[in-house]
């Protein structure tokens, strides 16, 4: 099981690397500036519910890495901490917004940083309640 999750996350982590690394032109409100604020794009979110490119974004960045909590545990046992994943999710995506201020029409935001690692850990709250579930149960005695 481990070796098919490791393949698995690799993969998703690298189709997200590279679909995120895309030079592409601003589709119409794309914001291409860099954002340093903290929730100054998720209060945009917020103020924008009913925008399709808006919703797309925020759930793109949310399930971006969501199979690493959910796949990272099996793949790799160090990563059995809610804050482990955390802090690998922090350092990935961290490391492409920074990477994505070199691409046109992309921009670095701490709000996906922020949306990203919320999404890995909602990950691993999700392997947490599934390994649980799946336990066997000791009998009794």
């Amino acid at each position: 099981m481990r070796p098919l999750a490791g393949f698995l996350l690799a993969l998703w982590l690298i189709g997200g690397l590279v679909l995120t690394l895309q030079a592409a032109h601003p589709l119409p409100g794309q914001v291409v500036d860099d954002n340093l604020v903290p929730f100054h794009t998720l209060a945009i979110y917020w103020r924008n519910l009913g925008s399709e490119f808006w919703m797309r974004n925020l759930f793109g960045n949310l399930f971006l890495l969501l199979p690493l909590g959910l796949l990272g545990p099996i793949a790799l046992p160090a990563l059995d901490r809610w804050w482990r994943i955390a802090l690998v999710a922090a350092v990935y995506s961290t490391a492409i917004e920074l990477i994505q201020r070199l691409v046109p029409a992309r921009s670095a935001d701490i709000d996906d940083v922020i949306v990203n690692v919320a999404g890995a850990v909602i990950g691993y709250l999700i392997f947490v309640i599934v390994r649980a579930v799946l336990r066997p149960q000791p009998a009794p005695a």
